[in-house]
């Protein structure tokens, strides 16, 4: 979660309501994103998912008995800042140290090909080096591969979904991401939590979160 200077404390609700003369919905973008799925996507039918958007950071959204998971004050499902790496970790921008989003995002993935010495400006070269089968960016794409799936497997065990589903520019990878994802998080997990348990890419892409909003706004 991003705090925006000047926005702190503002009552958006309340003010988009009173100049449009409208009712009036907020909430988090992620939260959207699996609500779109849910209602719309590749979610549906699902009552159990974790939602994980892979990007400039970590997003999600977890639904669970049917409902999303919103906690005391709307603030639930915040998956990009749960401590992976806490002891010895990267520094977050929360202020935190080894937060998820420092090794899942695909901005994680840019910084550890750099590091490596690859020539990898953004995401997609780095998908395109290593669909040409180049050693040195595969080994930089399943060591970020299995930091996702090391989290995903935390989450796991703490809900038991039926579906985790992966958004982002990214998850439009099947073989250089999604697939060996789902095979690290199985390997990565207790035998009867994988049971039925199925990961795949979300289906609205850019849509999904306008989509997940309309539904959210209906079912208040």
């Amino acid at each position: 979660m991003r705090q925006f200077p000047g926005w702190i404390g503002v009552d958006i609700k309340g003010t988009l309501e009173r100049a449009f003369g409208l009712p009036v919905t907020v909430a988090n973008d992620a939260n959207c994103m699996l609500l779109g799925e849910v209602w719309a996507g590749a979610a549906k039918g699902y009552t159990d998912v974790i939602g994980v958007t892979l990007g400039t950071g970590v997003g999600g959204g977890i639904l669970t008995g049917g409902r999303l998971l919103e906690g005391a004050r709307g603030l639930g499902g915040e998956l990009g800042h749960f401590r992976l790496h806490a002891l010895d970790g990267v520094a977050c921008t929360c202020g935190a140290i080894g937060c998820y989003e420092r090794y899942a995002a695909t901005t994680a993935l840019v910084r550890s090909a750099q590091k490596a010495g690859l020539d990898a400006p953004d995401g997609r070269a780095i998908f395109e080096a290593a669909a040409a089968g180049d050693a040195r960016t595969l080994a930089v794409l399943n060591g970020w591969i299995n930091e996702i799936a090391q989290g995903l497997a935390g989450l796991v065990h703490i809900f038991n979904p039926q579906l985790i589903l992966i958004g982002g520019g990214v998850s439009a990878q099947q073989a250089l991401l999604i697939d060996p994802l789902a095979a690290q998080v199985r390997k990565s997990i207790m035998p009867a939590f994988a049971e039925g348990l199925e990961l795949k890419a979300a289906a609205l892409q850019n849509d999904a979160g306008l989509v997940g909003a309309v539904y959210y706004f209906k079912q208040q």
